[in-house]
């Protein structure tokens, strides 16, 4: 059998993350030991289950169905101009679209009118990777100064006058996938770069004072573990405020729709990786998994992995965090606010 390697701080961040993603399975035991320990010494008995009302969702402990509770919101309508693989645009026609300042600020009153405490403000891609962020921060930073709203902003690819602005703004949070692969950024997004522009973007939003929230995608590459491990060892280097795991879910009518997707155990390695590499911040299984037995599985066993929040949680997943003696607080906001001021109340 395969030595075990103890996970010490004598360690390196390399063999720790290695580790993690090609142990086997019956070797795996001591690692989720030691990242429930370890979540525990550092945050506390606490995890967050969040529900932004961007979806409707139900469960016996749970509820939200108003989209103005935390909206999320499209600059871009439901255009993008990649037509990237998983998604084919499927994801910005579901949110609410908002394509010019002025109807930006309206959609920031509504919320407030509404009773939310903050928003995700998206967009459809660029060719050159970016979300078309620019002309729509002066109103950003005005919802921040008037409305106090928290405010959280999908970039892609950061190119230096938009992380300037967006650090000028306050914004609560930047969030980008993170891609360690060099295929998949060609073949699922389509884009005609490398790994390290994904890198240099987190650089400069941590030069110009932007919290950082990277998303791992799992399985991203049809359902193949591609670049996960080097996505880890990309963020770790750049002091993110969170790091977010999500898993890709097969969406109707895209190119992978009846793709493969990574198995629970594989999500539950990245967060293991994750959880293990970066002692000191939170981890937060986000928005996308698939659904189902699936979900069920996934959920239980990133919980062992120290989680410190979950987006959508299922019921059963829900109930194993209570059986495991967590305090639990739900919350409307996204998961990336995790005990921030776009928190909510508390559900044991």
């Amino acid at each position: 059998m395969r030595k075990l390697i103890p996970l010490t701080m004598t360690e390196t961040r390399q063999d720790i993350i290695d580790f993690c993603m090609t142990a086997p399975k019956a070797e795996l035991e001591p690692l989720f030991e030691q990242a429930w320990t370890q979540s525990r010494q550092r945050f506390g008995n606490s995890i967050s289950l969040n529900v932004p009302g961007m979806v409707s969702y139900e469960t016996e402990h749970i509820a939200e169905d108003d989209p103005f509770r935390f909206p999320s919101i499209s600059i871009t309508g439901p255009a993008c101009s990649l037509g990237c693989e998983h998604c084919d645009a499927k994801m910005v026609e579901t949110m609410i679209p908002a394509t010019t300042p002025e109807a930006l600020w309206d959609m920031f009153l509504k919320t407030v009118e509404r009773g939310g405490t903050g928003c995700l403000v998206s967009g459809g891609s660029t060719l050159a990777g970016d979300v078309p962020l620019l002309r729509f921060i002066p109103t950003i930073k005005r919802a921040k100064q008037e409305l106090g709203l928290a405010i959280v902003v999908h970039t892609g690819i950061v190119y230096e006058e938009v992380a300037a602005a967006l650090g000028e703004a306050g914004i609560d949070g930047a969030m980008l996938d993170i891609m360690g692969s060099n295929d998949t950024i060609r073949e699922i997004y389509h884009l005609d770069l490398m790994k390290e522009a994904f890198e240099h973007s987190m650089e400069l939003l941590n030069r110009h004072g932007v919290p950082l929230m990277p998303h791992i995608v799992v399985g991203l590459h049809r359902g193949e573990l591609r670049g996960e491990a080097e996505a880890v060892r990309m963020i770790a280097r750049h002091n993110p405020e969170r790091v977010m795991v999500v898993a890709f879910k097969p969406l109707l009518g895209t190119p992978m729709e009846n793709s493969p997707t990574s198995t629970p155990l594989e999500i539950a390695r990245v967060v293991l990786a994750c959880r293990l590499a970066m002692p000191d911040t939170p981890v937060i299984m986000g928005c996308a998994r698939p659904p189902g037995k699936h979900k069920v599985e996934t959920d239980r066993l990133v919980i062992r992995a120290g989680v410190n929040g979950m987006a959508y949680p299922s019921e059963e997943g829900h109930d194993f965090a209570r059986e495991l003696g967590l305090d639990i607080s739900v919350s409307s906001g996204c998961c990336c606010l995790m005990n921030d001021k776009a928190q909510g109340g508390c559900c044991n």
